[in-house]
């Protein structure tokens, strides 16, 4: 008896057994679907800051080179002043050539004697001659003497004009309006003419900030924005960043471009223009400019979705309970956080938004959340890719 109940117990554990491995066999062999986020493909739209570094310049910074040597006699300004076109800025010691000038008057004033006499000779001459009281020689003697008189006349007027112009730029005038710069020439100096300038006079109304673009990014911008004059489909405009980081409050616009390519660097230098009435910018800063670049009725997907492989990038599609791979193109500029595909995909498509670098090519998966997330667009500083 006790042989018979032991045998039953032992073939009541081994049915158990049997049925628990082959449960779970099957359990093991079914792939058990997972559940992820998703999206369900729609147009919209990303901003695209663009930042370039730029230098800055002034509308007219303009080097005040004396143009007569001499001592400094007088400085008629402060450095970091505000001038005026026409304000008197220094004075070069005047004696000198006020007393060239009064030699140079004279010297017109003997020349234009001895022009007068060399008319009546020659007058008196012609006269003789035509009486036949004198020879043809002295004749034409007295109309050369009269031709050199004429001659030193206007060299003397020549030897004027350049003494009063010597004169005139002892005083040393603003060109320009605008501010001054710092200048080591101080009363008593001596400067000479044409060598080092007395000071710099900024013209910082408006400002000019030079920038480079690679030309992959002009012809973006010019298929997407108003840096080119046929329409699109981008709003477009320029600001400016300042050196500590903080946006100017004025925008500006592109006022001029090289027509050559950099063939050391392969960029485009550009140019654009400020409005800068309270002089917080300065000529000679640095700072960055900024194109903002909205793109509409575009496909938008998150970075997240995405993944990389031997530079191919691909998405998961979910079809028919499966995610599918399916390679896309991008465009080559980007947010940080989000993609414009160009490639692959289309209004209404289903994708995995997360998760992609855990999941394989036809695994099963659910669909984790119902509502169709977007990506989130806003303004974010552009990557090139």
């Amino acid at each position: 008896m006790k042989t018979s109940s032991a045998l039953s117990t032992l073939a009541i554990v081994l049915s158990i057994a049997v049925c628990t491995q082959g449960c779970n066999r099957n359990d093991a062999g079914a792939y058990q679907a997972k559940p992820y986020p998703m999206m369900t493909v729609q147009n919209g739209s990303l901003t695209l800051v663009q930042e370039f570094p730029a230098t800055v310049k002034g509308i007219q910074d303009v080097d005040i080179y004396p143009q007569v040597s001499g001592t400094v006699s007088e400085v008629k300004v402060s450095e970091g002043q505000a001038v005026t076109k026409g304000q008197e800025l220094f004075i070069i010691d005047p004696i000198p050539y006020e007393a060239k000038l009064e030699k140079a008057k004279a010297n017109v004033a003997s020349a234009e004697a001895e022009l007068s006499s060399a008319r009546f000779n020659r007058e008196a001459k012609v006269s003789l001659y035509t009486s036949k009281a004198t020879s043809k020689y002295e004749s034409v003697k007295a109309d050369n003497a009269c031709k050199v008189a004429e001659a030193n006349l206007n060299l003397a007027k020549a030897e004027l004009k350049v003494a009063q112009e010597d004169f005139n730029n002892t005083v040393v005038k603003s060109p320009v309006d605008g501010k001054l710069g710092m200048s080591s020439v101080r009363q008593g100096a001596l400067v000479t003419a044409h060598t080092t300038p007395l000071v710099t006079v900024s013209d910082n109304s408006y400002v000019h900030a030079y920038f480079s673009l690679t030309e992959s990014m002009v012809l973006f911008l010019r298929k997407n924005s108003k840096l080119s004059e046929s329409d699109n489909d981008a709003d477009f405009e320029i600001k400016f960043k300042l050196a500590d980081g903080t946006m100017y409050d004025k925008l500006g616009d592109v006022d001029a471009e090289s027509g050559i390519v950099d063939s050391s660097t392969g960029a485009i230098t550009f140019r654009a223009k400020f409005p800068n009435p309270d002089g917080i910018i300065r000529s000679g800063g640095a700072g960055s400019v900024v194109i903002p670049v909205t793109l509409k009725d575009r496909i938008v997907i998150p970075q997240t979705a995405t993944y990389e492989i031997q530079d191919k990038v691909f998405v998961f599609k979910f079809e028919d309970g499966k995610a599918v791979a399916t390679p896309i193109q991008l465009l080559p500029f980007y947010d940080g956080t989000s993609y414009i595909v160009t490639e692959g995909l289309k209004i209404g498509d289903v994708i995995i938004t997360e998760g992609a670098g855990l999941i394989r090519d036809g695994m099963p998966v659910t669909r984790k959340e119902e509502s169709q997330a977007q990506a989130p667009a806003g303004e974010h500083t552009a990557v090139n890719k």
